[in-house]
């Protein structure tokens, strides 16, 4: 008769190398779903801030928001327009949502987004003033789009944004960041 003792350790062994094998796989094919999850939420991201809404929102932003009372009265006299701009303030504050989550890269997103944003962030302290007006319970809007504007202001060597000469005059904080 044979021994075959080494059968039941071979096999075994083959079950716990597969079994690893396929855990590594597993481990190494989710590693990369999510990096492409990433980059397909980024795309999705890009195309809707290039959409004309939102851009439009910003033009007006950087071209007619410069004072509170400037904003002030397109709020009374053109609400459309400042309602682009606020629909164009609120998706930079979901994208530095996203960027904070880490669901979209930093990096990438900078260096696609940053110098607008930056821009934006640098020309939005005006429109700040007068559609958040006093801070609520301690908190102020777009958390994400102030901070992430800070960030990107920070690192192109911008200024933080010069104060409107009336924003002292509303309570809300005076360097616009949180």
């Amino acid at each position: 008769m044979t021994d075959a003792g080494w059968l039941p350790q071979v096999s075994a062994s083959a079950s716990l190398l597969i079994s690893i094998a396929a855990l590594a796989f597993t481990g190494l094919s989710y590693k990369d779903r999510r990096g492409q999850d990433r980059r397909d939420l980024f795309l999705k991201l890009h195309e809707r801030l290039v959409e004309a809404d939102l851009q439009r929102g910003r033009r007006l932003l950087f071209t007619r928001a410069q004072t509170v009372e400037s904003v002030q009265r397109m709020r009374d006299e053109e609400p459309d327009n400042f309602d682009l701009i606020n629909r164009a303030v609120a998706m930079l504050d979901v994208a530095g949502l996203y960027v904070a989550r880490k669901y979209v890269d930093k990096q990438d997103f900078l260096a696609e987004w940053g110098g607008v944003y930056t821009q934006a962030w640098l020309s939005a302290d005006a429109f700040l003033t007068v559609r958040l007006g006093e801070p609520r319970d301690g908190r102020e809007g777009w958390p994400h789009f102030r901070a992430l504007g800070a960030e990107a202001a920070a690192a192109l060597g911008r200024p933080d944004p010069t104060p409107t000469p009336d924003r002292a005059s509303t309570g809300a904080d005076i360097d616009g960041t949180a």
